[in-house]
């Protein structure tokens, strides 16, 4: 009984003891497994985390091919920060060498891009990479013409509009090159133009082919500094003054400034010109190139009255209350000068202030020989006849400045009435129109207000004006009343707003054109917004006229500045 029992025991002893070594066979097992799998987990880790991007990057290059490079360029912008340059996006069919035509195909291509049939077979036939533009954008045909080898898309920004809104300060570029060859697009060339490049590259298959459906594929630098330009233009003000010329078909310029800070609201020359084209017109004689506003100096005519006004006052030679008398013209050696009512026999008894109102050539003839030739010439330069304003444009000229000996002979009638040897462009007009506007302090213009990096980042601002008192306020003050005058009851009634006030002064300036003898129509001046004063600007070439041709273009500006909320 006692040896069954010690039987049962030791069998039992066996089992348990059979079961404990398959127990640690097993989570040996286990463990083993887990470590296993620990292992293969921190391998895992190791290639997708720690080396991933080492190795896609390595997987990116077997199969991906750079087969080209685009140049681009930092983006021009309004005050709004409304884009002037690259706003529309285009898409390309880009065409590799070997890519099949067959009828299908060449429908397809016809209804994205326009293109004739056999158009599309001639352009096949140079035996080279081709990109059409795609004029109307059809996904489903897209889809279709990509399940072609050598068939692919490519996305780029159009630089330039059609419209060709505020061309002349922009400038255009060396598209081949991509360099600035005019306007902001020069002058801001290595801000516009650094790290902009761009690569191009395609997914190729085992045989070095474009795969199709897949497009090209647009790779760029991160994290390097890439600029963009904010201007002062406002391209709602810009669109504006654009449309009025171009609805009278006026050849000539506006400018708008903001009088309180000088800021170039607007600066439009007509004709303009087709930035995608420039070559077009590079043997034209239209001058389409030339920014008017700050390329081409103008005599200025009776606007120049402004200054002379300035000198005399300034100088006590006279007040406004002063008659003279204008028998409708003056002699200066053996040379007339008439006035504009020369055929009248003139205005006869008048004060200066009429005079101003009514634009008198004697009166102001008159009064510029009793200032004399040195006292004028000072006035002049302090108004900044003869020298650039400073905008931040290569292609600004001076103006020209008379010489002191040309000032001190009979030639200071000429200068008296804005004829003669004087020139000025119509953004130095602007800016001597704003010294009274501010009460006889010059604020200076500003085109340039900052550059920006792409996420609207202020890198740098543009502020180097110099603020100077130019006349005294009480000076400013007559000579804001005179130009009150000149609207209200002078030569410049066109010029008046309802509701309104507005101030200004008409010109008619001879000079040499085309075709010989002409006379260009000038009306400077300022108004009341909602927000702030505005100065305006406008010269019309060959318009005879500035009474009756450039004032209502200021009234049409000013009043749909007003009616946009300025």
């Amino acid at each position: 009984m006692e040896k069954s029992t010690r039987t049962k025991e030791s069998r039992r002893s066996k089992v348990k003891d059979s079961r404990s070594l398959r127990e640690k066979r097993l989570m040996n097992v286990f463990g083993l497994i887990a470590i296993m799998i620990c292992l293969l987990a921190s391998r895992l880790f190791y290639i997708q985390i720690v080396q991933g991007e080492e190795y896609n990057k390595r997987a990116f290059e077997q199969w991906f091919h750079i087969i080209g490079n685009i140049s681009d360029r930092g983006t021009i912008y309004d005050r709004n920060r409304e884009p002037l340059t690259d706003k529309i996006q285009e898409d390309y069919l880009v065409l590799e060498l070997g890519f099949y035509l067959d009828d299908n195909n060449s429908d397809i291509i016809n209804k994205l891009t326009n293109i004739e049939k056999d158009k599309i077979s001639k352009i096949l036939e140079q035996e080279k990479k081709v990109e059409l533009l795609i004029k109307n954008y059809d996904k489903a045909l897209i889809m279709e013409i990509l399940r072609n080898r050598g068939a692919s898309t490519i996305r780029r920004s159009k630089r330039y509009d059609e419209d060709g809104l505020a061309s002349h300060v922009i400038g255009y570029i060396n598209k081949s090159k991509n360099i600035g060859v005019s306007g902001l697009e020069k002058a801001f060339n290595s801000e516009l133009g650094e790290n902009r490049g761009k690569k191009v590259g395609a997914i190729l298959d085992a045989q070095n082919r474009i795969i199709p459906g897949f497009g090209y594929i647009v790779m760029e630098k991160k994290d390097v500094p890439k600029r963009n330009l904010i201007t002062t233009l406002d391209s709602g003000v810009e669109k504006i003054c654009e449309e009025e010329l171009d609805r009278n078909n006026y050849i000539g310029s506006v400018v708008v400034l903001d009088a309180k800070t000088g800021d170039i609201l607007a600066m439009a020359s007509r004709p303009n010109f087709n930035q995608n084209n420039v070559g077009e017109h590079l043997e034209s004689n239209e001058k389409e190139l030339y920014n008017k506003a700050i390329q081409i100096s103008y005599p200025p005519g009776s606007v120049f009255k402004i200054i002379v006004a300035a000198a005399l006052l300034e100088n006590d030679v006279i007040k406004l209350e002063d008659k003279l008398v204008c028998k409708g013209f003056e002699m200066l050696g053996i040379n007339m000068i008439k006035c504009n009512t020369y055929e009248k026999g003139g205005h006869g008894e008048l004060t200066f202030e009429e005079a101003f109102a009514l634009s008198c050539n004697s009166a102001f003839i008159q009064g510029a020989k009793n200032l004399g030739g040195e006292k004028l010439m000072e006035t002049m330069k302090k108004f900044g006849i003869g020298r650039k304003t400073g905008i931040k444009i290569n292609e600004e000229t001076n103006g020209i400045l008379p010489t002191m000996d040309y000032v001190k002979g009979p030639g200071i009638g000429n200068i008296a009435i804005g004829q003669g040897t004087v020139e000025v462009t119509p953004l130095q007009v602007a800016k001597f129109t704003n010294v009274i506007a501010n009460d006889g302090i010059d604020v200076g213009v500003r085109l340039v207000k900052a550059i920006t990096d792409d996420k609207g980042k202020i890198i740098d601002e543009f502020d180097s004006r110099e603020i100077n008192r130019v006349v005294s306020s009480d000076t400013a003050n007559k000579i804001k009343k005179m130009m009150k005058d000149v609207v209200e009851e002078g030569t410049g009634k066109r010029a008046k707003l309802e509701g309104g006030e507005s101030y200004g002064k008409t010109g008619s300036a001879q000079a040499v054109g085309l075709d010989g003898e002409t006379v260009h129509a000038w009306f400077t001046g300022f108004f009341l917004g909602k927000k702030s004063e505005y100065v305006i600007t406008v010269i019309v070439e060959d318009k005879r006229s500035g009474g009756r041709i450039a004032t209502p273009i200021f009234a049409e500006i000013a009043k749909r500045m007003i009616e946009m909320g300025l």
